[in-house]
């Protein structure tokens, strides 16, 4: 599995058109206030204290659920409740191919080294994968509860867009991808992968930080490298 590049600028404002999370919250909350001023301006909240506080109650609603959305859901007592793992921020890792996976001659049969930006909100969830040879973008996921444990599975379909360099032996291609989360904020994911060109495999990652608008691989992995270079000098 291989996972656009661009500078920061062109991917913030990609993932504002493909992920409608900010969109949706923008109508709730306009939706919300609007309602609110429409019954104060008719003078519904005239005379009582229990209509006054009923006139603001949608704008209240729209209010709570974006903080839900965005804030309430992380804090720990409430992931517990909810079985949601906080897993956004910058990932490091490798992808190994199985060694029946059809990859074209020249390809590379691992182990690929990645790294993976996570955008995450309770109802929302954007992937972005980097190779030194491919990006790829989540399009769709699911939250799922298996028997027996505490914490959801994530699961989730992804569209692969090697370098120009690289379209000779590697083409658009999509996949499917599952992170089975051990606990509900894990530092290491292992996960497995599929894709629509026959080959599949596993990944092995690590949290690096909570930091996300990454650009590309070289830009996620200078990063990194001030960070080890930091902790050596530390040390």
């Amino acid at each position: 599995m291989s996972w656009r590049h661009g500078h920061s600028s062109d991917i913030e404002q990609g993932e504002k058109i493909k992920r409608p999370s900010t969109f949706v919250r923008t109508i709730v909350l306009t939706i919300g206030f609007v309602y609110s001023s429409v019954l104060v301006a008719s003078g519904q909240g005239n005379g009582s204290l229990l209509k006054a506080l009923t006139n603001v109650l949608p704008v209240l609603s729209s209010v709570l659920l974006v903080i839900w959305d965005l804030w309430v859901w992380r804090w720990p007592i409430v992931r517990r409740l909810t079985h949601r793992p906080r897993i956004d921020g910058l990932w490091t890792g490798s992808i190994t191919p199985t060694a029946k996976s059809l990859i074209p001659n020249g390809g590379n049969r691992g182990p690929i080294s990645n790294y993976l930006i996570i955008r995450q909100s309770f109802w929302s969830l954007h992937i972005r994968q980097y190779t030194a040879e491919s990006s790829s973008d989540s399009k769709t996921f699911l939250w799922e509860r298996i028997p027996g444990t505490a914490v959801d599975r994530l699961t989730f379909l992804y569209q692969n867009q090697p370098r120009p360099s690289e379209l000779l032996r590697s083409t658009l291609h999509s996949g499917c991808c599952a992170f089975d989360n051990q606990s509900l904020t894990p530092r290491l994911i292992q996960g497995v992968y599929f894709t629509n060109r026959y080959t599949q495999g596993e990944m092995n990652l690590s949290l690096v930080d909570r930091s996300y608008g990454y650009g590309s691989f070289d830009e996620a992995d200078s990063h990194v490298k001030e960070i080890e270079s930091g902790k050596g000098s530390e040390a």
